[in-house]
This record gives C-alpha cells, sequence and structure tokens, in this order.
C-alpha cells in the first residue's frame, strides 16, 4: 500500500467497489452512471457523510487512487481523460 494512501482510504475503496457491483445487479438496465450520480447511494451506506460540489468527495477519491496508480481497485471505474478535466464513470464489464 502507498503511502499516500491510508488504511481509511482503502477501506472506502473496497466498500464503494462493492456498493457499485450491488447497483448494477439491482439495476441490470443500467451499463454506466456517472460516479457523481452514485453520490446519493454512497451517502446513504455511509462511505460519505455529505455531497460537495456535485460529487466532490468521490471525484476526489477517485484522483487520489489515479495519482498513486492504484484505480484497479475500484473494478468497475472508468475515467475519460481530457485537457483540464477527467470524467468519471462506473460502468459493467
Amino acid at each position: 500500500m502507498p503511502n499516500n494512501l491510508s488504511e481509511k482510504k482503502v477501506h472506502k475503496t473496497g466498500r464503494i467497489d462493492q456498493v457499485v457491483r450491488d447497483y448494477f445487479e439491482k439495476n441490470k438496465s443500467i451499463s454506466e452512471i456517472l460516479a457523481k450520480d452514485l453520490m446519493p447511494l454512497f451517502i446513504e451506506k455511509g462511505i460519505f457523510l455529505k455531497d460537495q460540489k456535485k460529487g466532490l468527495p468521490i471525484r476526489q477519491l477517485l484522483r487520489d487512487l489515479d495519482a498513486a496508480g492504484k484505480l484497479s481497485m475500484l473494478k468497475l471505474v472508468q475515467v475519460v481523460r481530457k485537457d483540464a478535466i477527467r470524467n468519471w464513470y462506473f460502468a459493467k464489464n
């Protein structure tokens, strides 16, 4: 585990991975969703306390994982990289 990823972040990442898999299992007609659109579910599950700036908590965690080279910890995450921004999605395989 790299120094810049705390145990708390690693644990939170594992919980997010499970919540996303459960979401797709329950919503079979959906194949892709913006990460920020799952914030209400992440809050309901106690992963994040509240939403800020349209999904900032999940986007920040995804950026931290990306910077640490650990995005693979989330099996269903996808990123579209543009010049100034990144768009984060969860998608079924």
